[in-house]
């Protein structure tokens, strides 16, 4: 059941990085919906762990589950954004930490998870994993885009002497 719950939750995701709104609503809600959904909407909520000290800052950055589906949050949310300014990588970020934010509470009310703050950690290398995704894409992106500007100029110079 919880990988048919998971596998639902992330089918979304395709059509949302194809910038489709409600696919993307749904992500978002499926994957806030699925640990209470676990615990069959029973809460048993649980005390949220706010310890912040290195050994367990340095321990986090070891919660490669949430530095992965945090990054892929991120790409999904950043291809909502019609620009492709630095305000949408903002944006994103700022979105992919509520939603972090989200999950840790979600986690402490349905008492099937341990709520950790310091649980943000990963979440944030994610998203800046995820920043880092796309700027490669996009300079990648811009260099095909002059490449191909510098192959089409000598054709249309041609063409003006023609």
């Amino acid at each position: 059941m919880q990988l048919l719950s998971a596998l639902l939750v992330w089918a979304f995701a395709i059509p949302a990085l194809w910038r489709v709104r409600w696919a993307y609503v749904a992500f978002v809600a499926l994957g806030l919906l699925y640990l209470p959904a676990m615990t069959g909407f029973h809460v048993n909520p649980q005390r949220c762990d706010f310890a912040f000290n290195t050994p367990v800052f340095i321990q986090s950055l070891s919660n490669y589950p949430h530095i992965i589906q945090f990054s892929l949050f991120f790409l999904v949310t950043v291809r909502q954004f019609r620009s492709s300014g630095w305000q949408s990588l903002g944006w994103s970020t700022g979105l992919t930490m509520l939603m972090g934010a989200a999950v840790e509470i979600a986690e402490g009310v349905s008492g099937l998870h341990h709520c950790k703050a310091i649980d943000l950690v990963p979440d944030f290398v994610g998203a800046m994993l995820g920043v880092m995704v796309v700027l490669l894409a996009r300079r990648i992106a811009s260099a095909k885009a002059s490449r191909r500007n510098d192959d089409e100029s000598p054709k249309q110079e041609a063409r003006a002497i023609l």
